[in-house]
This record gives C-alpha cells, sequence and structure tokens, in this order.
C-alpha cells in the first residue's frame, strides 16, 4: 500500500543542495516500509495531524542515539556519587533488585521515552544475562525503536577467558535466528566492555570470533582520566578503587603498560572501520592519529562525560581529522533525559566552535555508519527505510539553506507531531 506524507518542508539528505524540498511530498510503500520518492508537491496538503494549521512542518529523518543502556533507566539523584568506582558500586547495588521482568519494564520505559523524542533508531548495550526477547516486547509495545543490541562481554581475569568466550557462542547461536527474524527491527552487535574489564586474551579470543561472525563493535575507552592512569600502571580511581571493591585487586596492575588506552586498542589491533569507540574524552594528538588511520569512530556522549566530569572532546579537531562521530545520551543513571534533542543543544553550547549541520550528522547519517544502516537509515530519499520525524515550527519561520541546522537544533519534544518508523505512524 503507497501512502503520501506532506510538510511544507521535507530535508532530504545533508549531501543535496539545497538539503530539503519545500512544500515536498513524501510517498513511502508501507509493505516494505521503504519511501518511493520524495518530492515537490504540486497542490497544497495538510499532513495528517490536522490540528497543527497554525504551524509549518518540517519532516527530518528519525533520530539517533548511538549509545545508551535501557536497562539502567533510573534517574540519579543528590545522592548519587559522580567518582567513578562509587558511582559503579551504587549501581551494581540497584541492578541487584532487578529480575528479567523488571529490565523488560525499564526497557519498555526507555523505548517509550525514544519514540516520544524523535529517536527512530538507538545503539544499545545488553549484558547477556539481560539480553531482552525481542517478540515479547513488539508485542508488549509499539514504541519501539529500531535496536543495535552490542552484546557485552566482560572478563579481567584471562584465565577466564575460554569461558567467557564460549559462553558468547552459545549465547550468539542460540539468539542469531531471533536477529534474522527481527531484521527490521533489531540486529545484534558486539561490544568488549572496556580495557580495565577484559583481559588482552579475552580481547583476542572476541578479536578472532568476530572476524567469523562479523558484528559491529564498540567498546568504552578513554572515558575517564582513571583509564589512563589504570593502563600506564600510575594507579588511579579504577585501580585503587574500582578493582578491589569488585575483588580483583591483582589485576589492578596492567600485564603490560601503555600511555592511553588508545595506544592499547591500537596494539591489540581492535580498531577498524567496523567499530566504535564510546567516550574518547580523554584523548590526545596521538590518539586522534591511530582513531583516523585505523578508520574507527567516536560515540560522543556529551552530557554523560560532564556528569562524571570528564574532559570535554576535542569535537572540532576530531571532526577536522576526518573521523566520524555520533552522538549518544549513555543511560539515565548518568544523564538527565534520553533526549537526543536535548543531547544536541548541549553539544552546541559546549562545542561552539562546531556547525549545527555537524552536530546534525552525528544524529543522523553518522549515527546510521555506526550503527551499520548506512544508506538505509538516516536520510530520507529512495529505497531508505520510511524513518522520520515531523515537527511544527514557527508559521513566520522561513526555512533556506542557510537555517535549516539551526532550526533543526532549536526544536524540542513538545514540537513533535508524529514518529514514523518503516512507514508505521507509532506516535
Amino acid at each position: 500500500m503507497v501512502k503520501k506524507y506532506f510538510a511544507d518542508y521535507i530535508f532530504t539528505s545533508p549531501f543535496s543542495s539545497p538539503p530539503f524540498v519545500k512544500n515536498g511530498e513524501l510517498i513511502a510503500d508501507e509493505t516494505s516500509g521503504k519511501i518511493l520518492s520524495v518530492r515537490k508537491n504540486s497542490g497544497r496538503n495538510q499532513f495528517v495531524d490536522k490540528s497543527t494549521s497554525g504551524f509549518k512542518t518540517l519532516i527530518i529523518p528519525g533520530i539517533i542515539n548511538s549509545h545508551t543502556h535501557t536497562d539502567l533507566t533510573f534517574k540519579p539523584d543528590d545522592k548519587t556519587p559522580k567518582i567513578f568506582s562509587k558511582w559503579v558500586a551504587s549501581l551494581t547495588e540497584r541492578r541487584k533488585s532487578l529480575d528479567v521482568a523488571a529490565k523488560n519494564r525499564l526497557r519498555l520505559k526507555a523505548f517509550k521515552d525514544f519514540i516520544e523524542s524523535g529517536t527512530t533508531l538507538i545503539g544499545d548495550i545488553i549484558e547477556q544475562g539481560s539480553f531482552y526477547n525481542t517478540d515479547d516486547l513488539l508485542l508488549k509495545s509499539k514504541l519501539i525503536p529500531k535496536v543495535k543490541g552490542f552484546i557485552e562481554i566482560r572478563g579481567i581475569d584471562p584465565d577466564y577467558a575460554p569461558e567467557r568466550i564460549s559462553e558468547f557462542k552459545v549465547f550468539y547461536r542460540r539468539y542469531v535466528n531471533t536477529v534474522k527474524e527481527n531484521g527490521g527491527y533489531f540486529s545484534a552487535g558486539i561490544s568488549p566492555h572496556s580495557v580495565y574489564s577484559v583481559s588482552e586474551k579475552l580481547f583476542k579470543e572476541i578479536i578472532k570470533e568476530n572476524l567469523k561472525i562479523r558484528l559491529k563493535m564498540v567498546v568504552h575507552a578513554s572515558e575517564h582520566s582513571a583509564e589512563a592512569q589504570f593502563i600506564s600502571d600510575m594507579g588511579g580511581d579504577i585501580a585503587v578503587n574500582l578493582l578491589p571493591a569488585f575483588k580483583l585487586s591483582k589485576f589492578s596492575k596492567p600485564s603490560k603498560t601503555f600511555s592511553t588506552p588508545i595506544s592499547y586498542l591500537n596494539y591489540l589491533k581492535i580498531l577498524n572501520k567496523d567499530v566504535s569507540i564510546i567516550h574518547a574524552n580523554e584523548i590526545n594528538d596521538e590518539d586522534i592519529e591511530i582513531i583516523k588511520n585505523s578508520g574507527a569512530g567516536i560515540i560522543h556522549c556529551p552530557r554523560s562525560n560532564a556528569f562524571f566530569n570528564s574532559k570535554k572532546l576535542p569535537l572540532k579537531k576530531v571532526l577536522e581529522s576526518g573521523i566520524s562521530v555520533s552522538i549518544g545520551t549513555d543511560s539515565l543513571y548518568s544523564n538527565r533525559s534520553l533526549s537526543i534533542l536535548d543531547e544536541l543543544r548541549y553539544a552546541k553550547k559546549i562545542h561552539a566552535d562546531v556547525s549545527s549541520k555537524d552536530l546534525f550528522l552525528m544524529a543522523t547519517v553518522n549515527g546510521a555508519r555506526a550503527l551499520s544502516f548506512p544508506n538505509v537509515t538516516g536520510m530520507l530519499k529512495s529505497a531508505c527505510s520510511c524513518d522520520f520525524v515531523v515537527f511544527k515550527v514557527g508559521k513566520n519561520i522561513e526555512i533556506n539553506e542557510g537555517n535549516i541546522y539551526d532550526t533543526i537544533l532549536s526544536l524540542k519534544k513538545t514540537d513533535i507531531i508524529n514518529v514514523i518508523i518503516n512507514g508505521r505512524v507509532i506516535r
């Protein structure tokens, strides 16, 4: 079945000039969930929601949150520690009370928050022990974004590396059909957690296994200065407090020392075009060069980084080097909301030297690349998935090539009229 959507402005692609169609018409195939065409509308039609006659309408590609943890959808409070080791300890205590049903409720709450703020695709970190049943979630709620589920692997003790990778292989075989059957909404990735929670032996086993299954990979790195202190054997919060708190003191000294977590990842030969580094705040010029030469990307989480008082990612320098950067909220336990619209406004505030266009690319095209959906979502062109958000803008606003990106970054959740995923209106 063919369906038409109309808007005063339809943003198509940042690589087009202009990047939008004025008085546009988007034609979708509801059966396939694909866009057939976007073109100028010869008549004057109103969008589905007729209550917005006092406003103009703007359609943009669905927003992409490249990094989150949906099972951590509970807010911090004034007593939540911001010292990393103590924060992890408090998080662990919160998790102890959560059974599978409780984690599913948290995920459904997160999904609702994502949809209501215009997010149509997320990169979710999922522990094997709390992996969700995608069929069950799809049945329970229509408020489901597309998900790249990164299966997390941890294990700092090298003696347990064979066991950890064996567990993963059994787990992945069990769920591979579920992943395939829900390809329109769900696909899998892999996430060795970080340099302080995965042994060199386990890292190498993960790399070896992933050569067979070819999953997108993400790894937390250079989130805190303590990581560099740990990997260079200078102590720091991770070595002195975090690992001992989990009775892992004997691993507080790394088996090999490196100047930075990025140089360690480079030594492991884990970095490539199918890998994204989550956070990467505490990086230097040498790290940037390593990331650039490897082809890896970065997922920037500005508000979560501020929560921990981490250094500010040198975003302008990173972008100028040619590194692809996407954006994420991280979990709600280190943020105030799961809205990428809020994240973009904060990013604009702290990265005043970065253009609104570059920030918008982080939430669309670059996010699609990071989550292995390039040329599938993140743009509104023929054959792309029909994933988009309809916003209301002031009737006196005349959007042009010079203000389109600033206009988008000024939008809020309350400006959303509809959210469409795979051609279905879900909000």
